[in-house]
């Protein structure tokens, strides 16, 4: 008898532990956080500077425009009406249009002289690039800023030679030596409603690889040692929301 009136209190706590868990279920999971995913295309009108110099000498460059060819696909990722991020691809062609700056390469011998004239040298390459950047502003109406960055491998470099204002001589190489040919890039911008886009970009690396090496009259030289070229543009551009859109669930930690 004893033995039962022991065991009787903890009969009657455990009872009443299964009341209490009974009365007071575990809270419902917090509802899954959607995210809107969706992609954009454009182009872009490029217009580009560059900051020459050799030595402590300051190198003229001219403004240079380009509109051709220019493409960019581009998925975003709203996690919130106002917050968000984006990623995907651009090809553009990028570049920078010199006066006189001393240099002499293999190809121009016999055409390049002293006292050649009014020399001028556009030099371009077409680069794809992959970009990582966060948003912030009203995506509802498609109006927001961003900034990032972007690793870009240039991989068609060409050349045109100009003297007193005529064509002289032009080339092209696939994956030239003759640039950095990882050039990464940091950028930022605003979207105005209906997708037009102000942007400005800044390139960490001189556009001609000051390392790049050739011979001349049999002798190994360095035509753009010292020579630094960083360049930067303005754009204006545009990206036209696709129709296709979907919404991935997040689900929430159990609180």
């Amino acid at each position: 008898m004893s033995y039962k009136l022991n065991l009787l209190p903890l009969f009657l706590l455990a009872s009443l532990a299964l009341h209490s868990q009974e009365g007071e279920p575990y809270p419902a999971p917090a509802p899954p956080r959607e995210v809107d995913v969706y992609s954009t295309s454009g182009g872009e009108l490029i217009f580009s500077f560059a900051d020459v110099s050799s030595g402590n000498a300051s190198i003229g460059s001219n403004l240079r425009f380009s509109a051709f060819f220019h493409l960019g696909e581009y998925w975003h990722f709203d996690f919130t009406n106002s917050f968000g991020m984006f990623t995907g691809f651009g090809m553009r062609n990028i570049g920078m249009i010199t006066k006189d700056d001393g240099v002499l390469i293999a190809e121009h011998l016999g055409i390049l002289t002293p006292g050649a004239g009014d020399v001028k040298i556009k030099r371009r390459s077409y680069s794809l690039g992959v970009p990582l950047a966060f948003k912030i502003g009203n995506f509802k109406r498609r109006t927001f800023v961003y900034a990032g960055g972007e690793a870009e491998l240039m991989f068609h470099y060409k050349e045109k030679l100009f003297i007193d204002g005529d064509k002289e001589d032009k080339f092209g190489e696939w994956f030239s030596d003759r640039t950095n040919i990882i050039n990464p890039s940091l950028f930022g911008g605003i979207q105005f409603p209906g997708g037009v886009n102000l942007k400005f970009r800044y390139y960490m690396l001189d556009f001609l690889d000051q390392d790049y090496t050739e011979r001349i009259n049999g002798v190994e030289v360095r035509p753009y040692q010292g020579l630094e070229t960083r360049m930067f543009y303005i754009s204006l551009s545009w990206n036209l929301r696709n129709r296709s859109k979907r919404r991935i669930d997040m689900p929430e930690g159990r609180t």
